[in-house]
């Protein structure tokens, strides 16, 4: 307990593994122990924002849990924790220039469009040194006018993280197709995501619905977000990709459980180049006719 509160220990080793939305609602959540442990929970944060967490998405959260938390002498290590995220946030947007970067404030989207008068996009142009280097989970190819095509390999939380980064960047639609999804913290985008006023739709697999621990029902129930499956026991509705804003499409084995979250080897292609998008689009509106 602290000032009142029951503040839940949250060691730095387990803060590590989680996406950033997570860590940061476990870390206001837990600010004694933040602050206990600042420089271990400092570097995670980094983490998250040299691979490409949304500053303004960030401030929402915190802001967010604030609201959530305030309570008698708790407030002030939350407070501080929390002024802490911000100002490193700040300073990451800023030094992390020469990297890929986050969406800029008036047109957050990972779905950046490509081209010219279209800012800096969801990646900026890397330094030579940087584009000489190879990342282990995610490499790249760019191709002109910051087209961006990104690979991601699971089991992973830090390729997680980015898909959650995904979903949450998100503006007007995200179509969803996919053969299942179970895991709870990728509902909770989904769900989030209709929240901010994202048009939200899902196709699935019909017999995947019936099976334990389904998100795909529940979102349709506590978030009006429709949904279509293929009605056909003899076959399976085995796409898994993603399409927001009919500008970036995320695809690839990747099934939306915690088991291939956690355990499983899955591989995805992440790109907004434009005819991909168009292509993934195209063909979700297909299946969304047809079933």
């Amino acid at each position: 307990s602290f000032g009142g509160r029951q503040t839940p220990y949250l060691s730095a080793d387990e803060a590590s593994h989680m996406p950033l939305e997570a860590f940061l609602q476990r870390s206001l959540e837990s600010a004694p122990s933040a602050l206990e442990q600042s420089g271990a929970f400092a570097d995670i944060f980094q983490r998250h924002l040299r691979n490409g967490a949304n500053a303004a998405y960030i401030a929402q959260l915190i802001q967010g849990e604030l609201v959530r938390l305030s309570s008698s002498s708790a407030d002030k290590a939350t407070a501080q924790w929390a002024c802490q995220l911000l100002a490193q946030s700040a300073q990451g947007s800023a030094e992390l220039g020469s990297g890929y970067a986050p969406p800029q404030t008036q047109a957050q989207s990972y779905a950046q469009a490509a081209g010219p008068g279209n800012g800096g996009g969801w990646e900026v142009q890397a330094t030579k040194r940087q584009q000489h280097q190879q990342h282990q989970t995610q490499p790249e190819h760019r191709q002109a006018n910051d087209v961006y095509i990104r690979s991601y390999f699971f089991p992973s939380e830090e390729s997680f993280g980015q898909l959650i980064e995904f979903l949450n960047s998100a503006q007007d639609t995200l179509d969803i197709c996919v053969f299942n999804i179970t895991d709870n913290d990728i509902a909770r985008a989904i769900g989030n995501a209709q929240k901010r006023g994202v048009r939200v739709r899902i196709v699935t697999d019909d017999e995947q619905l019936k099976c334990q621990g389904n998100d795909v029902e529940r979102l349709s129930d506590q978030y009006g977000i429709p949904f279509k499956t293929d009605n056909d026991p003899q076959k399976f509705m085995h796409s898994k990709f993603a399409v927001i804003d009919k500008r970036a499409v995320w695809a690839g084995s990747y099934n939306w459980t915690v088991a291939a979250r956690r355990s499983n080897n899955e591989s995805v292609i992440c790109t907004n180049d434009p005819a991909t998008a168009k292509a993934f689009s195209d063909q979700f509106e297909s299946l969304w006719r047809a079933f």
